[in-house]
């Protein structure tokens, strides 16, 4: 047996199909959606999400409904969400990215391996080559992929190392 199968625990008791409605057949917005069962476990994905979203619930084994997981299914994405604050929130896969947001971060890596971490005060880039990008509101720093530069900017000042010394500016 594997260590990872041997350290498995079961996380979710089970998984149930939904379509909800968010007009009625008049094509009405409705306050709350009519929420649906498939009788067949089939469901077509409607093209706009704001009419009618295709969904499944995974109920989790421990009974907690917060880290019970809603799966969307859209044209464009999937989308994983919950109410958990102890770990992540929101995981969207889409055809160039997979998104997760945790603990009021996102992370997203793109298609072509970079990585661009978010939070409410700063961004952080780790480029497909690995050079690294950080900006704030007071300071932007680089890192060549290489390791042999380093940038810093300020609103007053300009410093950079590279393999020809240090350079350091007033702005």
């Amino acid at each position: 047996m594997s260590k990872i199968a041997s350290q498995a625990a079961r996380v979710w008791k089970s998984a149930q199909l939904y379509i909800g409605f968010h007009r009625d057949p008049e094509g009405r917005q409705r306050s709350a959606p009519k929420v649906w069962p498939p009788k067949d476990a089939r469901a077509s994905i409607h093209a706009d999400p704001d009419i009618q979203e295709t969904f499944l619930m995974l109920k989790s084994a421990d009974g907690d409904a917060d880290q019970d997981v809603q799966i969307k299914l859209r044209p464009d994405m999937v989308v994983l969400r919950r109410d958990f604050d102890g770990a992540w929130e929101g995981i969207i896969a889409d055809t160039h990215s997979v998104s997760v947001k945790v603990g009021g971060v996102s992370i997203r890596i793109n298609h072509d391996g970079s990585i661009t971490r978010e939070d409410g005060d700063s961004t952080t880039w780790v480029e497909a080559d690995g050079g690294v990008l950080k900006k704030t509101e007071f300071v932007e720093a680089a890192v060549s992929s290489d390791g042999m530069e380093m940038t810093r900017r300020t609103p007053d000042n300009l410093t950079a190392i590279t393999p020809h010394g240090l350079l350091s500016k007033d702005r």
